[in-house]
């Protein structure tokens, strides 16, 4: 039997789900916690800040597992 090799894809889309849900769940947590809009907006800066950690360091070289 052969063994298939796939190309790797740059597969973006996934990524941005990250990026999604670090903005958002950020945001509620700083909008519950100082109950502001700003707070709530700095809370998603924040969050976008972690998941582009996350997706920058942690999810590196793990194109194979998503």
């Amino acid at each position: 039997m052969e063994k298939h090799i796939e190309e790797p894809t740059k597969d973006t889309k996934v990524n941005n789900y990250f990026y999604l849900l670090g903005a958002l769940f950020g945001g509620l947590t700083g909008g519950f916690i100082q109950e502001s809009v700003l707070a709530a907006l700095i809370g998603a800066v924040i969050g976008l800040a972690f998941a582009g950690f996350f997706v920058g360091n942690l999810l590196k070289g793990r194109e194979h597992d998503r």
